[in-house]
């Protein structure tokens, strides 16, 4: 049976799709977005369970999934005027770093053009001549002097959270200050609608619970070990395609509301990501969260991998993203592993780039085996496929300084 689910600020089509490459057990309870549903009609009576397997369409549930209103690929470079913001720094300040800022070829960002849900790595190659400290949009940022004292470099984190536009990343403590004026470019992520069973549901209604885990794990990604203990390229964590991508806005409805027409209102944005604290939220308000990282669809039980080199700061369970991992690769640089089936690693053990962390499973929020895989910097979300992306003239920089 075809239904095409209508509503009054958009066209919804329904849409079936199976996370689970395990061929003794699917399990099809959730739905979410798929950027080709908004072009076709596909079985209406199904459940998904969280669209990233698109190449697969089951109709053995009874939930429907929607893409609404986006599209996942990177818009044009925002209109600046519109979108800057002013820094706290004084103008003037400004002008007289940038008078005496050595902005030659021994300055160096990657990448050169910079987006919403990436990161710019700055490096400032100089002699050092004090404290070594950096602020961005006005506020304190880390960074640490490279090996040699013969520069500094800044990993500035750009969270799909945060607004596009310009803003002045200022480097001190170099013989030459550096004030660096980056344009950060906006991007569209996509928002689409997750029908879940009550027994999943039940999970996202966990608001203090959330809150709870969410402090934990919050303090823990802020951490700031000065020490670099990652070299070389990044591997991904394991073999297998991205489906869910990053940034995407989802919004959590009862399975039940599949039977009707749902609209989905331009204004209605996330106030969180995934796994933050939602105890703020009104009861009577729809829940949902920014995707904080991509899926990997995988079969149960499949290797999970360090993508670099780090210690493990946190095992842990938690409500939304079950059997979690999370490794410090140092420099305010973490990587997280989440709804895992088993954990084979132990807080405060060291691990080397392609060290199994555990195995594929599908605890927490998800009714299909996957990993999610998210990479923060300084305590921020980023985008794991534009931080693989980065040269390694980026991040290969052997560093043992302490923080100033």
């Amino acid at each position: 049976m075809r239904r095409l689910i209508g509503v009054t600020t958009m066209t919804l089509l329904a849409s079936a799709c199976v996370v689970s490459k395990d061929t003794t057990k699917q399990d099809t309870t959730v739905a979410a977005a798929d950027t080709a549903a908004a072009s076709r009609m596909v079985q209406g009576d199904s459940m998904a369970t969280d669209s990233m397997r698109a190449d697969s369409a089951h109709a053995d549930s009874t939930a429907s999934t929607a893409l609404a209103d986006s599209t996942r690929a990177p818009g044009a470079a925002s209109d600046t005027t519109a979108h800057a913001t002013s820094d706290s720094i004084a103008k003037g300040a400004v002008a007289s770093l940038a008078a005496t800022t050595a902005d030659t070829g021994a300055i160096r960002q990657f990448p050169t053009a910079a987006q919403r849900g990436g990161v710019v790595v700055v490096i400032a190659q100089d002699r050092i001549t004090g404290p070594v400290s950096c602020t961005w949009k006005g506020a304190s940022l880390p960074c640490y002097a490279t090996p040699a004292n013969d520069g500094v470099r800044a990993i500035v984190p750009l969270p799909a959270s945060e607004p596009a536009g310009t803003f002045t990343l200022v480097m001190r403590g170099l013989a030459h200050p550096v004030s660096r004026q980056i344009t950060v470019a906006d991007r569209d992520f996509g928002r689409g609608l997750v029908f879940l069973d009550p027994a999943h549901y039940a999970l996202v209604t966990q608001r203090a619970e959330i809150a709870r885990d969410a402090r934990a794990t919050k303090q823990i990604l802020a951490g700031e070990s000065p020490q670099q203990r990652w070299s070389g390229a990044w591997r991904d964590p394991a073999s297998g395609a991205k489906s869910s991508p990053y940034g995407i806005e989802r919004f959590y409805y009862r399975a039940s509301d599949s039977t009707r027409s749902i609209t989905l209102s331009p204004a209605m944005k996330t106030s969180f990501g995934f796994g933050e604290d939602t105890s703020t939220v009104a009861p009577k308000g729809t829940i949902g969260w920014r995707h904080t990282g991509v899926d990997i669809p995988l079969s149960r039980g499949a290797p999970v991998r360090a993508s670099a080199a780090g210690v493990v700061t946190d095992v842990g369970k938690y409500i939304l993203t079950g059997n979690t991992v999370i490794v410090d690769h140092g420099q305010g640089v973490h990587t997280a592993y989440f709804h895992l089936d088993t954990v084979t690693v132990r807080t405060g053990e060291s691990v080397k780039t392609g060290s199994v962390l555990g195995r594929v499973g599908a605890t927490g929020l998800t009714t299909g085996p996957h990993l999610h895989y998210g990479v923060y910097v300084h305590g921020k979300d980023v985008d794991p496929v534009l931080w693989h992306k980065l040269p390694r003239a980026a991040l290969d920089v052997s560093s043992t300084a302490t923080r100033k």
